[in-house]
């Protein structure tokens, strides 16, 4: 009775191992446990007949890619007009806008996480005009496995002279993608 027992649980352990489904690695993401990308407030300015200047962070984070298809991702930021309206994008009862094109961010710096991660192929990439969204760090295909932080530089808002006194807003997007 013994021996059947132990044949039976061995039987058992080989069917639950090949009956188990394939553990496949998460596609390029945000690491959630190093903090994900959120833009903070802009510095209030005062009108005073010239153009200011205003400026807001992003906080860093971190980018892992243990998927092993090795196909390369891209990190984009979209900042549409800015609006002086309510809702969450501020565009409900607009009557004042400061155009997304007066914004400008140098290029992130982005470095190896640990040992085992390559910088080969990753690039980062400072842009002006977020109202279409832009590339700040890419791997390329075949590049960008293991982890990677990102310190954004500051994000600059050029606010006209003419501009109406207010409160203006815009809705960023951060977003990591597969592929190149």
């Amino acid at each position: 009775m013994r021996a059947r027992i132990v044949g039976v649980a061995i039987a058992a352990v080989v069917l639950a191992v090949v009956d188990a489904p394939s553990v496949r690695a998460a596609p390029p993401a945000f690491d959630a446990g190093s903090g994900l990308p959120t833009v903070g407030n802009f510095s209030p300015v005062t009108l005073n007949g010239s153009d200011q200047l205003t400026s807001a962070s992003i906080a860093p984070f971190a980018i892992t890619d243990d998927s092993g298809a090795l196909a390369g991702w891209h990190v984009t930021l979209l900042v549409p007009n800015f609006q002086n309206g309510t809702g969450p994008d501020c565009a409900v009862g607009a009557t004042g806008s400061i155009a997304g094109a007066n914004l400008s961010m140098g290029a992130p710096v982005v470095s190896a996480a640990d040992a085992q991660t390559s910088m080969t192929g990753v690039t980062a990439t400072a842009f002006r005009d977020f109202t279409t969204a832009r590339t700040i760090v890419a791997a390329a295909v075949g590049d960008g496995a293991g982890t990677y932080d990102v310190a954004p530089s500051m994000l600059q808002l050029i606010v006209p002279a003419d501009v109406a006194s207010g409160a203006y807003c815009s809705q960023a997007t951060i977003a990591i993608t597969s592929g190149p």
